[in-house]
């Protein structure tokens, strides 16, 4: 049987094979150190709030790395959490000191702080639609909300510097797109861009809709706005999904908390508004639900 293929496999032409031993070897003398190098800068931002000029490099170098690792070997990243801490220390971290301090100098009228959280998030959302696009041509994705530079007539679309070490599974890159489209809303909703938000939210919710976390963030948007009946319905639709939002269930807790201390709208009423029956309806669902410890 020499030459010939055994149990059914077909050898692979030399180039493919090439290609592959390429991709393996840079993985081991790439993203392994990269990695490596990743956790250290992450351990020495640990604890850090507004960045001084050394803190905002170890940032930027933090972040550069975990893109690269995402646009390298996708699974691997998303299997050591690489998308969680570039979200976490590069941009909610400092944001949220941002925030803080704006909140702290709003009485002062002092400006710096506003000038900074709005420039912060102009970083991070421009670096979330660029990864985006990175994530589409590196590893061949066509979204319908997210078109690719060559639909808009541009020659050249953007080349990764490194080669993909291995094919991501279809799942991994639905979550990932899901996840900077996530973000992206987030980031609309920190500006108080409300309807940019739910668009962004929108398009996450049709691209998998059997994850929770965009449902969630669509509920914070209409508690934000008052709209309680819309607000528990995302919030249980985030938790009846196939991959529920576990911080959805502590947030209907807490809103119902609130709407059962709120008092009866409607007691003593032979005729209610269609606002008093809303809240009284969410009200009963409130007691029955926080009444069973669900």
């Amino acid at each position: 049987m020499k030459g010939k293929a055994y149990m059914g496999f077909r050898r692979a032409d030399p180039e493919t094979t090439k290609r592959i031993v390429e991709a393996e070897t840079f993985f081991i003398r790439y993203f392994i150190p990269s990695f490596r190098e990743a956790e250290t800068l992450k351990a020495s931002l640990s604890g850090e709030s507004l960045p001084n000029n050394d803190i905002w490099q170890k940032r930027q170098e933090l972040c550069h790395l975990f893109e690269s690792l995402l646009l390298i070997d996708l699974d691997y990243a998303l299997d050591k959490k690489v998308e969680q801490d570039l979200w976490s220390f590069i941009f909610r971290n400092p944001i949220s000191a941002c925030q803080s301090k704006a909140r702290e100098h709003k009485k002062s009228n002092h400006s710096y702080s506003n000038s900074q959280l709005s420039t912060l998030l102009e970083t991070a959302s421009g670096f979330y639609l660029q990864l985006l696009q990175k994530l589409c041509c590196a590893y061949d994705i066509d979204l319908p909300c997210h078109p690719r530079d060559s639909v808009y007539g541009l020659t050249k679309e953007w080349i990764s510097r490194y080669p993909v070490a291995h094919q991501p599974r279809k799942s991994s890159l639905l979550y990932i797109c899901q996840h900077c489209l996530v973000h992206l809303g987030d980031i609309a909703r920190y500006r108080g861009q409300s309807l940019q938000a739910e668009n962004f939210y929108r398009h996450a919710v049709d691209l998998v809709p059997s994850n929770g976390q965009p449902y969630n963030q669509l509920a914070l948007l209409e508690a934000a706005s008052g709209e309680k009946l819309s607000t528990v319905f995302f919030y249980v639709r985030s938790l009846c999904v196939q991959h529920p939002f576990p911080l959805a269930a502590n947030n209907l807790q807490n809103l119902f908390s609130k709407m059962s201390s709120d008092g009866s709208v409607g007691e003593g009423k032979t005729r209610m508004t269609a606002f008093e029956y809303v809240s009284v309806f969410l009200q009963f669902h409130a007691v029955i639900h926080l009444n069973n410890g669900n």
